[in-house]
């Protein structure tokens, strides 16, 4: 079992809210890997540790805090279904009932979306601003 502070040196990083706020992202999955120990000290099993370096990995690889969580999400949800076996009568009747079988891909998807889209638009902005602020003479050539 680990603690928070062992917890900031194992992941490698720098304060307890980072830690608290990682484990708040995915506490769903680490339901049954929270206890908590003497003085109410939250403690995290190793599974719960594999699980936040792999939230911890995606986070230094550029993804936010949010669409690192949903990755996990996605891929604990696939692994599961793996592991359970999920049959193709299972999946049939899912299918005749028109219950989607997405595993969290689709808020995955629409979280992706939204960053693209937000992205898109901060471009188109940043593209403009430069088309107005090119001068049509040189900056020198105000001195003269």
């Amino acid at each position: 079992m680990h603690t928070v502070p062992e917890l900031i040196a194992l992941l490698g990083l720098s304060t307890e809210n980072q830690v608290r706020n990682r484990i708040e992202a995915v506490r769903d999955l680490l339901l049954g890997s929270l206890r908590r120990g003497p003085n109410n000290q939250l403690l995290v099993t190793d599974d719960g540790l594999r699980l936040l370096r792999d939230l911890q990995a995606l986070c230094e690889t550029g993804h936010t805090l949010t669409g690192a969580a949903n990755i996990v999400r996605y891929r604990y949800d696939k692994n599961e279904q793996e592991i359970t076996g999920v049959s193709s009568s299972v999946a049939a009747n899912r299918a005749k009932q028109d219950q989607p079988d997405d595993g969290g891909w689709r808020m995955l998807v629409e979280h992706l979306a939204a960053e693209v889209r937000g992205l898109a638009g901060r471009v188109a902005a940043l593209e403009s601003a430069a088309q107005r602020e090119r001068p049509s003479v040189t900056w020198w050539d105000r001195w003269r």
